[in-house]
Formats: C-alpha cells, sequence, structure tokens
C-alpha cells in the first residue's frame, strides 16, 4: 500500500483568522501537524497544501519540499478538499510516485496520538474500499430541539430519538485513491470509523474558543 500523507493548510478561514498558524506552546498547528507526520513516514511521502507563504515557508524549513502554492480557484471559502487533494495528488505522482491511499492529517487537531492513529490504518488496511474516519459522541443534554422557520423557531421532533450523535473529530480521514475520485469527496454514505473517547485527542479547533481549550489542555497535561 502507497500511501500519501496529505495537510490541507488554507490561508484564510472564517471563523478564527488565520487558523493554522495558530500557536500552542510556541508552535503552529501546521508544525505541530507537520511533526505527527513525519513519526509515520519520511518526508518525501507528506504534502503541504496551502496557498499561504508563510505555511509554505514552515513546510519546507522542516524538511517536506513544496514548490508551489496552491492556486486560488482552489482556495477559496466555497472549495472543497478534494479539489485541493486532487490536485496535490497529480503533483506528487507526476514528480514521484503512484500512490493508492490519502491520508488526510488537519492542522485543527493539535493532539493525535500514534496508539489511535495505528488503530485507525490497522482497521483500514482490512477492508480498503470503505473510508475510514475518526469520530467523537456528541451526547444530547436536551429533550427539546428546535428548527428556524419563516423568523420563528419550532420544536424539532426527530423520527426516531437517539441520545447520542457522532461526528468526525478532524484528526484522521484514510481513503482508497480510486474512491475519492469516483466520490469527488472524503465521505461516503457508508463508512468505517474509529471512535476516539479521549477529550484531548477530540479537540478540534475551529473557534477562538477552541484555541483556548486547546492550550489550557497542553499546559494542564505537561
Amino acid at each position: 500500500m502507497k500511501i500519501l500523507y496529505l495537510i490541507l493548510a488554507r490561508k484564510n478561514s472564517k471563523r478564527l483568522k488565520n487558523k493554522n498558524l495558530s500557536k500552542i506552546n510556541n508552535q503552529t498547528l501546521v508544525q505541530l501537524t507537520i511533526k505527527f507526520a513525519k513519526k509515520l513516514t519520511s518526508s518525501k511521502n507528506i504534502v503541504v497544501s496551502t496557498d499561504s507563504k508563510k505555511i509554505n515557508l514552515i513546510a519546507n524549513k522542516m524538511g517536506i519540499k513544496i514548490p508551489w502554492l496552491r492556486p486560488k480557484n482552489l482556495s477559496k471559502d466555497t472549495s472543497s478538499s478534494y479539489g485541493a487533494a486532487i490536485h496535490a495528488i497529480n503533483w506528487y505522482e507526476k514528480n514521484y510516485e503512484s500512490i493508492d491511499t490519502i491520508i488526510l492529517l488537519q492542522p485543527t487537531s493539535p493532539f493525535r496520538s500514534i496508539k489511535t492513529f495505528k488503530t485507525a490504518l490497522s482497521k483500514f488496511k482490512k477492508n480498503p474500499k470503505l473510508p475510514l474516519v475518526t469520530i467523537k459522541k456528541v451526547s444530547f443534554s436536551s429533550n427539546k430541539f428546535f428548527i428556524k422557520k419563516n423568523n420563528l423557531i419550532k420544536v424539532y421532533k426527530p423520527s426516531k430519538r437517539e441520545d447520542f450523535i457522532f461526528v468526525p473529530n478532524g484528526s484522521v480521514f484514510i481513503i482508497n485513491k480510486k474512491v475519492l475520485k469516483k466520490n469527488k469527496n472524503f465521505f461516503s454514505n457508508k463508512m468505517n470509523y474509529v471512535l476516539n473517547k479521549n477529550f484531548k485527542e477530540n479537540i478540534d479547533i475551529d473557534t477562538q474558543n477552541d484555541l483556548n481549550v486547546a492550550k489550557k489542555i497542553y499546559f494542564l497535561s505537561r
């Protein structure tokens, strides 16, 4: 199995400015993710796709030699991860070798563990036709849910009452290249998964509050 480790790190972000350059213990989220990837494979197998000169410079200084910036048409708010991924895959295969599997590592998950990653990769290898995602459980703390309608809210009653749902924790996505190209998405209707119950590993930074929590968790766990 030939794997490409892909880090997508766009410059702009809506909710937290320069999110991927945010720091925990004087290290940017991009640096933390590159360090993790380098524990798994050689630098040659890692691609950082970004439209940011700062992020590109960080990657190059860390031994990830990417001589290009992601095109503007693949770096918009409306641009898909799929488009950026295919652009990176095409460049890698043209300059290095063909791959059959992509592992997506998002910079917004600063507390990944090798143990969880190995569990995910081992599970994926048993059935590589199914994409795999790491997930966390989200419990419902209320028995009243509402939806907006005509500038008002109304009670929402799901057809089947559940006590919790599962969402991606942003840590690891693993997918076969053929499946990615067929679906044009890292997600499928049916996916394999690894459920992570570790609060620290499940932190996915999207807002300033998420970043503040991550910083506190880091210093408390030192």
